[in-house]
């Protein structure tokens, strides 16, 4: 796995509102929820990159 470090320009928690007293449980359900759509688009980046994910370049 592969964990963003900062200068992304987005931050993680601007999704919560300020002064919500958010818990440890929702936080870690919020890494989790952000985790998985890392994992989604590093997928997709993979998808591209492979040999023939280019319907118009043809040799």
């Amino acid at each position: 796995r592969v964990v963003a470090g900062g200068g992304a320009g987005v931050s993680a928690g601007a999704a919560l509102p300020a002064g919500d007293g958010v818990g440890v449980p929702e936080l870690v359900a919020e890494a989790a929820l952000l985790q998985a759509r890392l994992d989604w688009f590093q997928s997709q980046l993979a998808r591209l990159g492979e040999p023939g994910a280019r319907g118009g370049e043809q040799g």
